[in-house]
């Protein structure tokens, strides 16, 4: 399964601005960034957990008509 990136307009737009020069970067959005790619893998995980299970659940409605 492949990763979800959702992205705003507000965000988008925010991540085109930079207020860090790059000899300044001393990595403290890395941290958020896997903490964020974390989240979006455990959100595509459990949407296809819901699709498995509304599957079962329309199979199973129908086989009891």
């Amino acid at each position: 399964m492949g990763k979800a990136h959702f992205v705003s307009g507000d965000a988008a737009r925010r991540a085109g601005q930079s207020f860090v020069h790059d000899d300044e970067d001393d990595g403290w959005d890395t941290e958020i960034s896997t903490e964020t790619e974390s989240l979006l893998e455990e959100n595509a995980r459990l949407r296809a957990l819901v699709v498995q299970l509304s599957r079962l659940v329309l199979k199973n409605v129908v086989e009891q008509k």
